[in-house]
C-alpha cells in the first residue's frame, strides 16, 4: 500500500513519522515546518519510504524502544543536507551520500535540524533477511555503513528502492529490497563480491555496473560474471526476460553516450573516431554500424543534424 502525506505541523509530522514506521517524539521543529512522506508498505517486514521535509529533530526513547513489538532495522540514505544519527554510544555525522542503519528495539536521536532535508529510508524485518545475527549486531553498532560513493551495493539498494524496475508488484519487489539490503550489510564486513539471490537483483546490481564501465573498451562479459560471483551462464540467464542480454544493454549504454556527445553544442577533438573509442567501442566502424542499427542515421549524419522525427 502506497501514500503521499504533506503537513505544515509538528504534530501532524510525528503522527506520519510514527504511523509509517515506528512511534517518535519530534521535537526542535523549526518555524514554518513542512514536511511530505512518499511511503510504500511492501509486505508486514519491509516498507520503502522518501522522506522531505525542513528542520526536525526526532527521538526513539528508551520508553518507546522497550514497548518496540518488531526486530525492524532503519536503513537511512541521506540524500540532501546534513546532519547526525545517535544510537548506542555512538553518534555519527551525515551529509549527502551517508548510509546509516539502527534497530527500533533500541534508543536512537536522528537530527536533522538544517533546512532542505531528504532522506530515502528502507525498514526491514532482521530476521527476514537470513544474515548472522552478529553481523546485524555489528551493523547497528556501527551506525555509519560505508557512503554511497563508497559502496556499489548501497547504491544498488537504494536506487532500486527509488525507480523499483521490473518489479511486477510489491510482493516481489519485497522480495528484491530486503534481498539488496542484506547484499548492502553484508558487503559492509568483506570485500569479496556478495551476490544477490533474487534474478531481479542480480540483474540491476550488473546494469549499474556496466552503466558504470561503459567507456572501458577491454570490458568484457567474463569480467562481469567474475566481478558478480557468477558465472556467465548465471548472468547471461538473469537477463532473459528482460529484453535485451548483457552484451546489448552495454551497447545501448555506450550508444546513449555517443548521442550526448555527438548532440553536444561543442563535441569532442577527434571527430567520430575519437567518440567511438571515448564511448568504450573498440573501432569507429563497429560503432558506426552500431550506430546506425539503433538510429537510422550514421552517427556523422547525427552529428549534422541529419535525425530522424520521433516515431518514424
Amino acid at each position: 500500500m502506497s501514500a503521499v502525506v504533506e503537513v505544515d505541523s509538528a504534530d501532524a509530522w510525528e503522527a506520519v513519522v510514527s504511523s509509517c514506521f515506528v512511534p517518535l517524539a519530534c521535537n526542535d521543529i523549526e518555524p514554518g515546518f513542512t514536511g511530505r512522506m512518499e511511503h510504500t508498505r511492501l509486505d508486514e517486514g519491509i516498507s520503502v519510504a522518501l522522506a522531505t521535509s525542513s528542520g526536525h529533530s526526532s527521538t526513539r526513547t528508551a520508553r518507546l524502544a522497550r514497548g518496540a513489538a518488531r526486530d525492524d532495522l532503519h536503513l537511512s540514505l541521506q540524500r540532501s543536507s546534513t546532519g547526525t544519527v545517535s544510537s548506542g554510544s555512538r553518534t555519527v555525522a551525515v551529509r549527502p551520500g551517508s548510509v546509516s542503519v539502527y534497530r527500533v528495539d533500541a534508543p536512537y536521536l536522528v537530527d536533522y535540524s538544517a533546512p532542505h532535508q531528504q532522506q530515502m529510508l528502507v525498514q526491514v524485518s532482521r530476521s527476514s533477511m537470513r544474515l548472522p545475527s552478529r553481523m546485524l549486531d555489528a551493523a547497528a553498532d556501527r551506525v555509519a555503513l560505508p557512503r554511497m560513493q563508497d559502496s556499489p551495493a548501497a547504491r544498488v539498494l537504494f536506487s532500486y528502492a527509488t525507480a523499483r524496475p521490473d518489479a511486477e508488484g510489491p510482493a516481489e519487489m519485497a522480495t528484491v529490497v530486503r534481498d539488496l539490503a542484506a547484499v548492502m550489510i553484508h558487503s559492509a564486513f568483506t570485500s569479496a563480491p556478495v551476490t544477490p539471490h533474487t534474478t531481479a537483483g542480480l540483474r540491476h546490481t550488473v546494469r549499474l555496473h556496466l552503466r558504470d564501465q561503459a567507456r572501458d573498451r577491454e570490458l568484457t562479459m567474463d569480467d562481469v560474471a567474475g566481478r558478480h560471483g557468477v558465472s556467465r551462464r548465471r548472468l547471461y540467464q538473469a537477463f532473459e526476460n528482460s529484453g535485451a542480454s548483457p552484451a546489448a544493454y552495454l551497447r545501448s549504454v555506450r550508444l546513449g553516450l555517443a548521442v550526448e556527445m555527438l548532440s553536444a553544442e561543442r563535441p569532442p577533438p577527434g571527430g567520430i573516431t575519437a567518440i567511438a573509442y571515448a564511448c568504450g567501442f573498440n573501432d569507429p566502424l563497429t560503432f558506426s554500424r552500431a550506430f546506425r542499427r539503433a538510429h537510422g542515421v550514421t552517427p556523422r549524419e547525427w552529428r549534422a543534424g541529419e535525425r530522424p522525427h520521433p516515431g518514424s
